[in-house]
């Protein structure tokens, strides 16, 4: 893959997240590994210093580069976007040197609080777009939640997301 623009970037990332496969019910940690490094992977690929490209708070990311990330909370569109007296931030930046950025909010909606962390993760990429120059929040449903519901899900959100900078990977 050889990306000319933000947005085939983008949409490699809303190809490749979807193939996350899981048995069982992931903590939103372990989930957010798997998004991780399927981010690395993609950096990798096409050229890119993941130490560079892909920038992370959560040092359970071992591989993240700690020097990275302390540059970026500097930058002027760091990390946070800092609205009504708090700051919302992120879990993943993927970074190109010359395409702009991609914001990806990572969250297990599990069996309780569904509806609380679906509408934290889009108002989480939502306000992102202050910073990024596109979002992705990456939900993974849990064993709870039937493929009628989550196809359901997935055809809202396609919905709402529309024509936005902004979209939802609903996983699996």
């Amino acid at each position: 893959m050889n990306p000319t623009s933000i947005d085939e970037l983008w949409m490699a990332l809303r190809e490749r997240l979807p193939e996350l496969n899981y048995e069982g019910d992931p903590t939103e940690s372990a989930f957010e590994t798997a998004v991780w490094t399927r981010v690395v992977k993609l950096a990798s690929e096409i050229g890119l210093d993941a130490s560079r490209s892909c920038l992370t708070s959560h040092v359970q990311h071992t591989d993240r580069s700690a020097a990275a990330w302390k540059e970026f909370c500097h930058e002027d569109m760091g990390p946070d976007v800092n609205l009504l007296g708090s700051n919302s931030r992120l879990d993943i930046v993927f970074r190109h040197p010359e395409y702009g950025s991609i914001g990806i909010e990572v969250k297990c909606l599990g069996a309780s609080g569904r509806t609380a962390k679906l509408t934290q993760g889009l108002g989480q990429a939502l306000l992102g777009l202050a910073h990024r120059d596109r979002t992705l929040l990456v939900i993974y449903c849990g064993t709870t939640v039937g493929a009628d519901e989550r196809e359901k899900l997935r055809k809202v959100c396609n919905k709402i997301c529309d024509a936005t900078k902004t979209a939802v990977v609903v996983v699996p």
